[in-house]
């Protein structure tokens, strides 16, 4: 009988434990969002760089439709995690915890270069 009552008090505390949603996977999928945005701004950043000093504009121009669909495709794989994490998506602390995460595993080289300067 106690055993029972054992299995009946912590069967429900033992699922909720196995219930809870993986942060770091979850960070590990922001980043793997993030890659091609990141790599966009990478190249943006260099593409700055060498238009300030030939004064020649039109390669930005030129890359303003690659990272548009970058930012499209990463706004689709952010659609997908909300799904993949509810409870996540539900939660903003959470959400903190996962991008605090993914910030030190795949940091935004945009907010490094501003650091930088």
């Amino acid at each position: 009988m106690s055993r029972l009552l054992i299995t009946i008090i912590l069967v429900p505390f033992c699922s909720l434990a196995w219930a809870a949603p993986d942060l770091n996977e979850a960070a590990n999928d922001v980043c793997d969002c993030l890659e091609a945005p990141y790599a966009q701004v990478q190249q943006a950043m260099e593409l700055i760089s060498t238009a300030q000093a030939s004064g020649d504009m039109s390669a930005l121009i030129a890359a303003q439709g690659g990272m548009m669909g970058a930012i499209s495709a990463s706004n689709q794989c952010f659609d997908a995690l909300t799904e993949k994490y509810p409870e996540i998506s539900q939660s903003e602390e959470l959400q903190q915890q996962v991008m605090n995460i993914a910030n030190q595993q795949c940091p935004n080289p945009a907010a490094a270069m501003s650091a930088g300067q």
